[in-house]
């Protein structure tokens, strides 16, 4: 049972990790539901069979998987890889080419989409309950539900009202705060479904691709290459307004969309600094100055 545990919290660890930003030790144990000792040395396990595990800053440090592009390449079998594997104990670990040797195989094969597979399957039966609790007009209990905004684990008592386009998200109405919010499906460990009915119906509240509500007002970025990747790896909606600029070589890309707030969007903005820039409109320009002022205040 415990090495069947361990399995579960290794796979859920790679896909913690793939996700940005990057999570601290402290976070990846709350999720991982261990003490961040333990977390330490599931990411120590990772780097010794040839994952990249990176981290970024430093008060405290945030970890997060490096995935070299040439995944995309031809992948090798499990079986191709198990051989390739028993050929490198031959070498002793002193050897310098052993770990990229090891990363190669593991980011080239099967074994790596392995931990998407099996976690995406979890994710299914999520789905599935919270689908049940929007037909029938349930509550749920969302166990251990991650969020970024206050940097905490817990568990939510919700009303289900829908899903975005992708299943990515979940609208739904929080007693606890009278707030209708989005949350991300990725963040829910497990639901449980309850008996009891929902105490206010859905109601039409619109989401723009960064999960805030509200009016929809056009804007327009340009972004680097990597904040263009980030951008759609991060909020797939966004996807389609997405376009290639290749005459700004600094900025060769552009995003030219409608959002509701300018949390969502300027939270990304101000985590990518000198990675994007505003071109329109004057607000957002505005109210990611002033959050800029907050911070240097």
């Amino acid at each position: 049972m415990a090495a069947q545990q361990n399995l579960l919290r290794a796979l859920k660890l790679i896909r913690l990790l793939k996700q940005r930003p990057g999570k601290t030790l402290r976070q990846l144990a709350q999720l991982l539901d261990c003490d961040p000792r333990h977390a330490r040395r599931f990411l120590d396990t990772l780097e010794e069979v040839g994952f990249f595990v990176e981290k970024e800053g430093t008060r405290p440090p945030r970890f997060f998987l490096f995935e070299d592009e040439r995944r995309q390449q031809a992948e090798f079998t499990e079986e191709e890889a198990e051989l390739l594997q028993q050929a490198l104990t031959a070498l002793p670990s002193s050897n310098p080419v052993l770990a990229p040797l090891r990363q190669k195989i593991f980011s080239h094969s099967t074994l790596f989409p392995l931990a998407d597979s099996l976690l995406d399957g979890h994710k299914s039966g999520i789905v599935t309950c919270l689908h049940e609790a929007i037909r029938n007009r349930q509550q749920v209990r969302l166990l251990r539900y991650y969020s970024a905004n206050s940097d905490t684990v817990s568990d939510r008592l919700v009303e289900p009202h829908s899903f975005s386009p992708d299943y990515s998200q979940l609208t739904l109405y929080e007693p606890a705060s009278d707030t209708v919010k989005t949350f991300k499906i990725g963040r829910m460990e497990a639901v449980e479904l309850l008996d009891t009915p929902q105490t206010r119906p859905p109601a039409e509240a619109p989401t723009d691709p960064f999960e805030w509500p509200g009016e929809p007002v056009r804007v327009s970025l340009a972004l680097t290459q990597m904040a263009a990747h980030l951008l759609t790896e991060d909020h797939p909606l966004t996807r389609p307004d997405l376009h290639p600029a290749p005459a700004d070589t600094a900025f060769p890309c552009r995003y030219t969309g409608e959002v509701r707030s300018w949390v969502g969007i300027g939270r990304f903005i101000l985590g990518l600094p000198g990675h994007v820039r505003i071109d329109a409109p004057e607000g957002l320009r505005a109210y990611v100055q002033g959050r800029i002022g907050d911070f240097v205040l």
